[in-house]
This record gives structure tokens, sequence and C-alpha cells, in this order.
């Protein structure tokens, strides 16, 4: 089974943390980043059925005392393991802008509580 296609959502979460820095720090909302995280999934889902297409599962080889055999894989299996490959993309898709911007926001939002130092032209000039 190939591995999980992450690149789309590297992609989303690059574009949704670059227009939270373009807005000038006003940050995401919960219902923006849903959207973006849920896009981002069926994005990975579409991408691996492509991938799928393109590098279908090879046939299974089994060693076995120096002898080698190929099988072919049963089709209920196939269609099995397809079908959690399908699933585990559309959810890998979805945690992963989820988790790195909604620690990000948890994580700003906690600074925002806590102190803010602010520089003076003073201290700039020393």
């Amino acid at each position: 089974m190939p591995q999980l296609p992450i690149i789309i959502p590297i992609i989303v979460t690059g574009l949704l943390v670059g227009s939270a820095m373009r807005n000038g720090g006003r940050g995401i909302s919960k219902k923006r980043l849903g959207g973006a995280s849920l896009l981002s999934g069926v994005l990975n889902g579409v991408g691996a059925y492509v991938v799928n297409l393109l590098m279908p599962q090879p046939t299974t080889t089994f060693f076995r005392a120096g002898a080698t055999a190929n099988f072919t894989v049963p089709a209920a299996v196939r269609q099995n393991s397809e079908m959690v490959f399908y699933v585990s993309s559309i959810v890998a898709g979805i945690l992963i802008p989820l988790i790195i911007v909604g620690i990000a926001m948890i994580y700003s939002r906690g600074r925002q509580g806590g102190e803010e130092v602010e520089l003076q032209d003073s201290d700039l000039e020393k």
C-alpha cells in the first residue's frame, strides 16, 4: 500500500497561516479553520485516489525457505485496504491543518493573557 499523501494538507496549512499573517495578526476564525481542514481532507482523499490509480498495489510475494511465490491479492482484501487508505488519507488531511493551526491559536490566546512588553524608543537606541 502506498504511503499517505501529506503534501496537500501541508500546502493548505501554509495558505491558512499565510492568510492569517496577511490579515495583520487578527487571527483565524474557528469556522475558517474548520472549512480549511475539511477542504484539505477532501483534496487529500482525491489525491490518494489518484495515487492509487497511478500506482496500483502490486502482487504479494511470499518468501519461505528460499522459495519465492507470487500471489495476487484477492479483490475483497484489496478493496478493503483501498477503503482504509482513502479514509485514513481523509482523516490525515483533516487533522494536519486542524492540529497545527489549532495549537498555534491556543498558544497565541495563552500569550495574550500574559504581560505585553512594549519597547520604547529609548530602549532601541541603547
